[in-house]
């Protein structure tokens, strides 16, 4: 009997769907234009597009998610009616935000633009409560006067309620009794508390957190909805696992109440591809590249693992949960071109989407895009994009780049086409600088793994840049978003602020509070049906000395604490302070600040079968030649990547076709066919 593991992906452009059989390692690999109007359309089309061979879906052992749906409900801000309830006083505090955690670009916080406020100040309701920050009662909630506000509900058409109250994580009894009061008034509203959503320190990233998570839910539970009743049509009725930020997936269920956490959904899957190659070729230090449709992301993995950050920008608008270390800008092969008010050409960051889509995709599309450039320079195949399922119109590309680019410049097409290129590739070397450069990472020590419909297509060109000494392209990269998901572990990451000092704080109490946070864990993932012995948990502390605002999380190892385990936390955290700020402090005194809990359920991994070399010489894959432009134009030989073999060696300039992706290798680079069907283009030594 099959067992069938499905990874579906939404991209801004195409929906993608890769399926493992369990037992055999086989995989089965599609793509359809995504349907931005009503997104699980393009999800049912390819399943309908696997299912229809007569495959079962009773075989199928787990269904996972990645969707640009909560996404999209904030950056478009297309979210639900929101109010917002927080003690009274303190409206400020989500007015005026934080302006060291917001990254503003400029050193002017007079003028400065705000993140747009996703509830206006007539939507905010005071309450007459307050607690102190260990949690003491200051001032107990007015239940009656609580009510005779709340009463502005009524009739509002709030679909969404988010909940804030001061120094709610150390004592959370006035938002869950706020809870109960708003259904009374209006029990059809959704309701979202702080300590619930974020139950940790600092008002400006709780309240905006807990407020975007309000925002989003309803669009996202709707949607939610709406797919899972579609699978069940199909008789698909596994549990939904969808991506979160973090890299983790997690049911539909549990991910209703915090949706906040899938912000980064598609993106992190790629990453988690990229981290899986990387491992299983021995490259544990990898830079992930995905050039879709609409975006390009990139990410950095060490050791291995993809690095985790607390916080994130998404958009305007600061998120504080836990993410993965990633960059994204608006450039993608849909990305359009276009001549701002001084003349210069701009490329993006709009997109012209799956619809319309690029001028050569016939669709109604009239822009020119990055898309129509690379088809106007030969990289792109007109007659095999999709493995030739969808046909490109050369002329149509070459037209909107000729009458809205190259004639308003005054530039031949060529020269058009190219400064294209060169300005979108310039802005994702930008982005790849900000996961390395920036962070103190020297990308010369890293390969790149590109993936996406267009990072085969750009990421040579950029690897030169960085001088990035090689890149790898992995079998199905238009894909890769998609089979991350299949090498994805079901992850929750939980947080609990509690003050003390380090010196003074009991291991007995760090102990006591872990297990604590462990239980809770434990009996949501035994819901969902898995059995104790698969959870794992994984603790940590943050730290800070108490001179300063910010922590940083330091490992706690082992599972019985002791008191010599305190003198190991100093010792780790001074020494991650050194490495991340240049210095230490040993004369101060430290402070534990947060308790992090992460807890994992580990899947096993698809096993990818090896190949023995066959030699070097690529003729049984040559289909052909065209005129293709490499800074001049050349008789480019194109290859077939379904019949490239085991150490089969490339010369550029060359280009590499397949269903999903273009691989574009240039002059002066060379590939190369590894043992598990991965390319590696290796770029020419530098001159001496």
């Amino acid at each position: 009997m099959p067992r069938l593991r499905i990874g579906i992906d939404i991209g801004g452009t195409f929906t993608d769907l890769c399926v493992l059989e369990e037992q055999t390692g086989e995989v089965f690999n599609l793509k359809v234009l995504s349907t931005p109007a009503e997104l699980t359309r393009g999800v049912m089309e390819a399943l309908d597009g696997f299912f229809a061979d007569g495959r079962s879906p009773d075989d199928v052992t787990f269904l996972f998610h990645a969707t640009t749906v909560a996404t999209n409900s904030l950056l478009e801000r297309k979210g639900a009616k929101t109010w917002l309830l927080i003690t009274e006083g303190f409206t400020g505090v989500y007015e005026t935000s934080e302006l060291g955690e917001v990254r503003t670009g400029s050193y002017d916080y007079l003028s400065y633009p705000k993140p747009p406020m996703l509830v206006a100040q007539r939507d905010t309701i005071q309450i007459p409560e307050r607690m102190d920050f260990r949690g003491n009662v200051l001032s107990p909630l007015d239940e009656a006067e609580t009510r005779r506000r709340l009463a502005r509900l009524r009739g509002s058409g709030v679909e969404s309620v988010a909940v804030c109250l001061l120094f709610s994580f150390m004592n959370p009894s006035h938002e869950q009794r706020l809870r109960e009061l708003i259904a009374e008034v209006v029990p059809e509203a959704q309701v979202y508390l702080s300590c619930e959503t974020l139950p940790q320190i600092r008002e400006y990233p709780r309240l905006a957190t807990t407020v975007v998570n309000a925002y989003i839910a309803p669009v996202v539970i709707r949607y939610i909805h709406r797919l899972e009743l579609a699978l069940a049509a199909r008789g698909l009725r596994r549990p939904l696992y969808i991506m979160q930020s973090n890299g983790g997936s997690l049911t539909s269920g549990a991910l209703r109440r915090i949706p906040v956490q899938m912000i980064e959904s598609g993106p992190a899957a790629g990453v988690l591809a990229a981290a899986h190659i990387g491992r299983m070729t021995g490259h544990l230090k990898v830079i992930s590249f995905d050039m879709g449709g609409t975006t390009a992301k990139a990410g950095i993995i060490e050791a291995g693992e993809p690095r985790i950050v607390p916080r994130f920008q998404a958009g305007e608008w600061l998120i504080t949960t836990p993410s993965l270390d990633l960059v994204e800008i608006g450039s993608g092969g849909g990305s359009i071109a276009w001549i701002d008010k001084s003349g210069m050409l701009k490329v993006g960051p709009q997109s012209a989407g799956a619809e319309p889509g690029p001028a050569c995709y016939s669709n109604g599309g009239q822009a020119p895009t990055v898309t129509d450039a690379d088809l106007t320079l030969g990289w792109l195949n007109p007659d095999f994009f999709l493995g030739g399922k969808f046909k490109l119109d050369a002329a149509a590309a070459t037209n909107a780049i000729a009458k809205q680019i190259a004639e308003p410049l005054g530039l031949e097409l060529i020269e058009a086409a190219n400064g294209i290129i060169r300005i979108v590739n310039s802005q994702m070397v930008e982005a790849l600088r900000l996961v390395t450069v920036s962070r103190g990472e020297d990308p010369r020590e890293y390969v790149l793994v590109a993936f996406g419909g267009a990072g085969p297509v750009h990421a040579a060109l950029l690897a030169e840049e960085l001088k990035i000494p090689r890149v790898l392209v992995p079998a199905s990269p238009g894909l890769a978003a998609a089979m991350g998901l299949l090498v994805s572990d079901l992850k929750r990451d939980y947080i609990q602020t509690h003050f003390a000092e380090l010196e003074k704080v009991a291991a007995g109490e760090v102990q006591r509070r872990f297990e604590a946070m462990e239980q809770v864990a434990q009996e949501e993932f035994e819901a969902q049906g898995i059995s104790p012995e698969q959870i794992r948990h994984g603790r940590a502390i943050d730290l800070r000395y108490s001179i300063q605002k910010y922590e940083l999380p330091v490992t706690v190892a082992g599972t019985v604490l002791t008191e010599t385990d305190k003198i190991g936390w100093r010792r780790m955290f001074d020494e991650l302070h050194e490495k991340h700020y240049g210095s230490r402090a040993e004369d101060q005194r430290v402070e534990l600040v947060n308790y992090r809990l992460t807890t994992k359920v580990i899947l096993p991994k698809p096993l990818v079968s090896e190949s023995a070399v066959q030699g070097e010489r690529p003729d049984a894959a040559l289909k052909g030649h065209r005129s293709a432009y490499f800074d001049g134009w050349h008789d480019c030989p194109i290859y077939d990547r379904e019949r490239l073999v085991c150490g089969n060696r490339i010369h550029g300039c060359a280009i590499i076709e397949q269903m999903d992706s273009t691989i574009v290798i240039h002059p002066r680079q060379a590939a190369q066919v590894d043992r598990f069907g991965n390319i590696i283009i290796e770029l020419a030594a530098e001159k001496k």
